[in-house]
């Protein structure tokens, strides 16, 4: 009876265990940006944002993904503007549609665009909204994200309005 009595508080704790363990991964749901940049999301996961700066260029990139940032999101818009909020004075980055024939993006159908600026050279933090953007049939205006943090998980800025 004793040997009984064990075998079942032992199942008990493995299950507990294997319920708990299954509860932290299933709690830490995480995206993993594929060029390995900044993610930045649209909505509760409905897309996804990925910001890439090369600090020696000042090149900026933007990749569209979908609501796990996997898979490219293609839009048609023909720019993404993103508003950098400066020391002194906000700035307006113009983002430019990339076509690529690997591919078949074209500038009316691409999950990328590209802006290089002077003002990015050198930088590695930036804060910024993503102005607007039409994603998968649903529009997303004034995005707030911190660079590289993205705004998953972190602090609103004060700057941030409303909600």
């Amino acid at each position: 009876m004793k040997k009984v009595k064990t075998l079942q508080v032992l199942v008990s704790v493995v299950m507990m265990s294997l319920f708990l363990l299954l509860a932290a991964q299933v709690s830490a749901h995480e995206h993993h940006p594929p060029h390995h940049g900044t993610l930045v999301v649209l909505g509760e996961e409905f897309s996804h944002v990925e910001l890439l700066l090369d600090p020696a260029t000042g090149q900026l990139d933007a990749f569209i993904l979908d609501g796990e940032a996997e898979n490219p999101v293609r839009i048609s818009q023909s720019s993404l503007q993103i508003r950098i909020k400066g020391k002194a004075k906000d700035w307006v980055l113009k983002l430019k549609p990339i076509s690529n024939s690997l591919t078949g993006e074209t500038r009316g159908d691409t999950s990328q665009y590209q802006a290089v600026s002077s003002r990015l050279k050198g930088a590695t933090k930036f804060q910024g909204e993503i102005i607007y953007i039409k994603a998968k049939g649903t529009d997303f205006k004034n995005v707030w994200f911190l660079y590289p943090e993205g705004n998953e998980g972190v602090k609103k800025p004060s700057w941030v309005k409303g909600i």
